[in-house]
């Protein structure tokens, strides 16, 4: 599995306001691979617009019972998906959208509308990433 930087790691908390990015919970935050790093997937270290930050619980959960809902608000990106900065992401503790860099640990508010253009040009009208 490949982990983040300390730089990436910290920049990812210090973005996401140490709370996670699900329930806004700021108790035991881990670092949430938005791109699959098992399997088969990634081995390259992870940059900024690949993690958010979750606390345990959510994190656990998105691989579960949460797995779709993750993958609509963006929390995780298909593996077909080569650059997740592409994919927005919804922060449900702020109930907003935002776009994610890799240039640093920045995000930009975007309106849902905008998130939904960018999904679809990602994922197409057929919506393949459920």
């Amino acid at each position: 599995m490949a982990r983040p930087t300390r730089a990436v790691r910290e920049g990812v908390y210090w973005r996401d306001q140490n709370a996670c990015c699900s329930c806004g919970s700021p108790d035991g935050l881990t670092f949430q691979h938005r791109r699959a790093v098992g399997a088969g997937g990634s081995k390259l270290p992870p940059t900024f617009s690949d993690g958010l930050t979750a606390c345990a619980i959510c994190n656990a959960r998105f691989e579960g019972d949460l797995q779709t809902l993750a993958l609509l608000n963006g929390w995780k990106v298909p593996r077909g998906v080569k650059d997740p900065a592409r994919v927005p992401y919804y922060h449900a503790a702020t109930n907003r959208w935002y776009v994610l860099t890799d240039e640093g640990p920045w995000r930009v508010e975007i309106t849902r509308d905008v998130a939904v253009a960018m999904k679809l040009a990602v994922y197409g009208p057929e919506g393949s990433y459920v």
